[in-house]
């Protein structure tokens, strides 16, 4: 079942907030740390009361457990060098370890892009670690493709 989260969810969300953020930590040390538990519970709370924000979530019949997540805004770009356009901007995708590959992801994206397109949206965007390549994999089978590069060097 996917619907807009509630303020009763923000304690599933910071652990799956948790979850994410420590898989970045694990696929790129050189970019991610792991803070304190309260910068999610923190965050989440954030989230939740940013009126620019929307927040899905998939969660199991009873709504008692929360399997994935979404967060995302709708931004319009409309300046003299860019063509205008109304983007749904993905900031934070997640889904809990054990609903990873049972279809969970792919109900909440398709969510997710449904909203965008009666907001008025003729593209679904988000940033992802290079390194992330399961991630990176998801996203181009919900039919995603590269826009910019970030080239890096460590030095």
């Amino acid at each position: 079942m996917i619907r807009k989260a509630k303020s009763s969810d923000s304690t599933q969300l910071a652990e799956l907030f948790s979850q994410l953020h420590r898989h970045h930590c694990e696929i790129a040390p050189q970019k991610h740390r792991m803070p304190s538990y309260e910068f999610f519970e923190r965050g989440i709370e954030e989230i939740l009361s940013d009126d620019e924000q929307t927040v899905l979530v998939n969660c199991d019949e009873n709504e008692n457990k929360i399997n994935a997540y979404a967060v995302f805004k709708i931004i319009d770009i409309n300046s003299e060098p860019k063509t205008p356009r109304r983007v749904c901007f993905i900031d934070c995708f997640s889904v809990a370890e054990g609903a990873r590959r049972k279809g969970v992801g792919s109900l909440l994206f398709d969510a997710v892009k449904e909203l965008g397109r009666e907001q008025g949206c003729n593209a679904v965007q988000l940033g992802v670690d290079a390194e992330n390549s399961g991630a990176i994999k998801f996203y181009e089978k919900m039919g995603l493709s590269p826009r910019t590069l970030i080239l890096t060097e460590q030095i």
